[in-house]
């Protein structure tokens, strides 16, 4: 007989829609929401220490800011392991006040924490 606890691991794909919207939003403080560490690699920047969901959610308004968004994309969601995944997400902007585009690729590393994905890593590339 099988222990069945009623709770099912929320999908990586709902995760990964979640935190695109977020983004999308610029719902930082929802983003990293669920996070203990959050490590940043922004253009611009070294890459950070892990550091606390306010401090991160900070960063990437100032990083973010200037810039409405057009689009945020789900490329892919998969599975490193059991408790890891990664996302990628094409971001589509302009610059505020501008008709100017722009796109970036942004890298989601994600921690299934009990039955939840928790952001572990936000990584953006040109």
């Amino acid at each position: 007989m099988s222990a069945d606890t009623g709770f099912q691991a929320e999908s990586l794909m709902v995760a990964a829609h979640r935190a695109a919207r977020a983004w999308a939003r610029h719902d930082f403080e929802e983003l990293v929401a669920r996070s203990d560490g959050i490590l940043l690699s922004l253009p611009g920047s070294d890459p950070s220490a892990p550091l606390r969901p306010a401090q991160a959610a900070l960063l990437l308004h100032a990083f973010a800011d200037g810039a409405e968004e057009v689009e945020v994309e789900v490329v892919v969601a998969r599975n490193v392991d059991r408790d890891r995944a990664y996302v990628e997400a094409r971001r589509t902007f302009t610059v505020r006040g501008t008709t100017t585009r722009g796109a970036q690729t942004i890298y989601l590393g994600l921690r299934l924490d009990g039955t939840s994905y928790r952001l572990s890593e936000v990584r953006v590339v040109p």
